[in-house]
């Protein structure tokens, strides 16, 4: 799990809850797997595991190793449940100020296209914060597209997510790809509109935060 980010960097809190939630949901959990889900190695892990012993947050059961349980307790619950709360406001801060300056970045870069007819490609969360900083543009969103089948037909805001294939009839301007991890073959994919005169971006180009 916490392997997973380049950028956030783990505090001593983050990992205790990691533990804490892992042995919640699996008190069989083996100290290896919990070093991967928290980003230690094992020795560290026993540590950990030793100091919330000591501090009355959970205890061991088992004969041996291949046998250990690890149990929160009261207490331990409670400390999880804080710092599952601290977490929570903490990420939804950290997600408000990234998506506020992902959508500057964006208007800034995309102002030269108000007025225009726009199908936005791709229904995810990025999608959607490039549809209303289009309509805060005063561009006409015509059309979504999502190659995902499990997303078409669902409404983002005004559209129906629709196929890639339906492009042509929606008369569009521009389209921009709002995918961050496949817009170069989502962008060779659409060649064919790009030589018809539609023009193509990528919005995650030089616009990550």
């Amino acid at each position: 799990m916490i392997g997973e980010f380049d950028l956030l960097l783990p505090s001593r809190l983050i990992r205790e809850l990691v533990l804490m939630v892992e042995i919640k949901r699996n008190p069989a959990i083996s100290q290896s797997r919990l070093a991967d889900k928290a980003g230690l190695v094992p020795s560290m892990v026993n540590n950990y595991i030793r100091r919330m012993s000591e501090q009355g947050l959970l205890h061991k059961e088992g004969a041996s190793r291949r046998r250990t349980t690890y149990h929160l307790t009261q207490q331990g619950q409670l400390r999880c449940a804080e710092l599952m709360r601290r977490y929570s406001i903490e990420t939804v801060r950290l997600y408000k100020y990234a998506k506020g300056e992902f959508r500057r970045r964006l208007a800034e870069r995309f102002r030269s296209l108000q007025g225009m007819r726009i199908v936005i490609y791709g229904a995810a969360e990025t999608g959607e914060l490039v549809y209303q900083v289009c309509l805060e543009m005063g561009c006409k969103v015509v059309g979504v597209v999502d190659s995902n089948p499990a997303m078409q037909d669902r409404k983002m805001f005004d559209c129906r997510v629709a196929s890639p294939l339906e492009i042509d009839s929606m008369n569009a301007d521009v389209v921009l790809i709002s995918s961050l991890g496949h817009a170069e073959e989502i962008e060779n994919c659409l060649q064919p509109l790009s030589e018809r005169g539609v023009k193509i971006h990528s919005v995650g180009d030089r616009i990550t935060v």
